[in-house]
């Protein structure tokens, strides 16, 4: 099953008998007597769909306080929509059901929202393949997001509609819907919607852009001649003050990089001299530590050599002692029967000029050393010294050079100054200019809609093969000159030998209202496109209506000519065939045809109580 079927629709109320009327899958046939509800059907299904607000205001709704709608919707099965009979949002209840309900519901909101699913419209719509279409409502391709609303003229129609002299294309009947009916129309007839179609603004929004535009330019040159001031200076003469002021300091940049790179070269030598200074003293400081040493190692050299004299000097007179009495016994030197170390005096006193033979070599190698030192630390004293000069002098040049350098860079900064307050004024004269240039710009732009428009509802060849559908139904219904029945492109409605249906009489208006009905759901069906599959029509058969019961009086020439046939007949035939496609609600007066009560669900209203159903709001006798 595609689309969707309608099931049931109840009334319930307290205390009340409720009451309800079936469907069945193919062809359901309403009819019987005036003032019965049949209308009132229609008017109700409307309401169960969302859309329409609330119900008629008849005398009968009064005992009832809900309304429940049974559908079968495709991949989800059967479920029943709840209302209240004052209206508001709906309950959608899994299963047929009638009221005393005790399953969980969910609620949906009555109206449509393009960006939730949790609405009545968007359900429905998912239900038949339509969900979130957008279509193009004006030449400047505002979009609207189909709703329920919007399509229900193609699924419901009613009397006062279906009688209408206005195309069935043009439903609402207001000239400013045709482009937004005639892109429904072709959504129905293509399956493409107008979701890539480039939205422009509307006239008014551009009017009001261009309008605000030109405001905000106003707001900034206003707001530039305030800086600009009474008393500036012209733009020209503000160039030419900048020209002459470019000329007269053109060579102050060299000069002043020429004075700092020379002062930037006595500083640079200055502090080289300065290190070069400290380098030195450092050095001469160390070579006065190192002969402080020096000079205490030659004292220990001093005092080793005399310690080393007595020592020779010792040894020596002892050594020549030898062959003298001894001096401790006095024993003569061939008498002497002992030796008192005389040759360790010997070797003590070779030993001891040794040493300071040794210690002379080093104390003459030192004496050397400190005088190469001393030499060095006398040249060091007079680098410094030259150095320190050198330092002097550097100071005084750079104390000379400084006041120049200092001079020329205060020149430049009031050249500076100046050159910056005279390009933020020819800066403000810049923009001021292009902001009146861009104000004229603006005001230039046209604000009315430019170029084509895009192609508004089907195109020519969809066009012509919806109206063989329509001849092909018309035929089927052995409507009189079927064969010569087209589609008008221009008109968007039907016309038989070339008379537009609206200038027919309300029965015939209202057959050929059905056949545009019927033939777009089978045009649909034939090239698989997505549509409602359910159609409701109110009195499409009125030109059987009789003159002397009927509100719609007398019977014009055309209707009397059509009711003269037997096209009832093949009317109802035609859409029962289609029972596997669709389901179909005839709403009529007048008897369905006997040849066809085997092939439809028949409800008879007779407005007679005690004969059988009296009407909708009315349980049976």
């Amino acid at each position: 099953m595609s689309g969707i079927r309608l099931r049931h629709i109840a009334f319930t109320g307290p205390n009340t008998e409720p009451v309800d009327l079936k469907f069945v899958d193919g062809l359901n046939i309403i009819y019987g007597a005036s003032n019965t509800g049949k209308s009132f059907a229609t008017c109700a299904i409307l309401f169960m769909l969302g859309v329409s607000k609330s119900l008629p205001a008849i005398d009968e709704i009064a005992s009832y306080d809900a309304v429940w709608l049974g559908l079968s919707l495709p991949g989800r099965g059967e479920v029943t929509l709840y209302r209240a009979t004052q209206g508001g949002p709906f309950k959608l209840y899994e299963g047929l059901v009638r009221g005393d309900i005790s399953g969980s519901s969910a609620s949906l909101s009555p109206r449509h929202d393009a960006k939730r699913t949790n609405n009545v419209s968007y359900m429905l719509l998912d239900a038949m393949g339509l969900a979130r279409k957008q279509i193009v409502r004006d030449a400047d391709g505002t979009k609207t997001t189909l709703s329920i609303n919007l399509l229900s003229p193609y699924a419901v129609v009613s009397e006062e509609d279906i009688i209408a002299a206005r195309s069935p294309v043009y439903v609402s009947g207001a000239p400013t819907e045709r482009t937004f009916e005639q892109n429904l129309f072709k959504l129905l007839l293509t399956g493409r919607d107008d979701a890539a179609a480039v939205t422009l603004p509307q006239q008014k929004v551009r009017k009001a852009a261009k309008d605000a535009k030109i405001e905000l330019v106003d707001e900034l040159i206003a707001q530039i001649n305030s800086e600009l001031g009474a008393n500036q200076i012209g733009w020209a003469e503000a160039e030419a003050q900048l020209d002459r002021l470019d000329q007269e300091f053109s060579d102050l940049l060299p000069k002043i990089g020429l004075a700092q790179r020379e002062l930037d070269s006595l500083v640079t030598n200055r502090r080289r001299t300065i290190d070069r200074c400290h380098e030195l003293q450092e050095r001469a400081t160390e070579l006065d530590l190192t002969l402080q040493r020096f000079a205490k190692l030659q004292a220990v050299y001093s005092s080793d050599l005399e310690r080393l004299q007595s020592i020779e000097e010792g040894g020596y007179v002892l050594v020549a002692m030898t062959g003298m009495e001894c001096p401790v016994c006095g024993a003569p030197p061939d008498a002497q029967k002992h030796n008192h170390a005389a040759d360790e005096i010997s070797m003590a006193h070779a030993a001891a000029a040794a040493e300071a033979r040794k210690i002379e070599c080093e104390q003459r190698e030192l004496t050397h050393v400190v005088a190469s030192l001393e030499a060095e630390v006398s040249g060091l004293r007079r680098t410094i010294a030259n150095l320190d000069t050198e330092t002097e002098r550097l100071n005084a040049l750079i104390q000379e050079a400084r006041p120049q350098e200092a001079s020329l860079r205060e020149s430049y900064e009031t050249y500076s100054g100046k050159r910056v307050e005279i390009t933020k004024l020819l800066d403000l004269y810049e923009r001021q200019a292009k902001l009146e240039v861009r104000r004229a710009e603006i005001d230039a732009e046209p604000t009315k809609r430019r170029g084509v428009p895009a192609p508004v509802g089907p195109d020519a060849t969809t066009v012509f093969a919806f109206g063989e559908t329509v001849k092909t139904v018309l035929g089927l219904w052995r409507f009189p000159d079927a064969d010569k029945a087209q589609f008008d492109a221009e008109y968007k409605d039907i016309t038989i030998r070339g008379k537009l249906r609206a200038a027919n009489g309300k029965g015939v208006r209202a057959i050929l209202h059905a056949a545009f009905n019927v033939a777009v759901i089978v045009y649909c069906i034939e090239n698989k496109l997505p549509h409602p599959a359910f159609l409701v029509l109110d009195t499409p058969l009125l030109t059987y209506r009789e003159p002397l019961t009927s509100r719609h009086g007398e019977l014009s020439e055309d209707e009397a000519e059509l009711k003269a046939t037997n096209l009832a007949e093949h009317f109802y035939k035609h859409l029962a065939s289609l029972a596997t496609e669709v389901q179909i609600i005839i709403i009529e007066n007048s008897d369905p045809p006997v040849a066809i009560r085997d092939l439809a669900r028949i409800e008879t209203f007779t407005g007679s109580k005690g004969n059988g159903r009296f009407g909708l709001l009315s349980s049976r006798a």
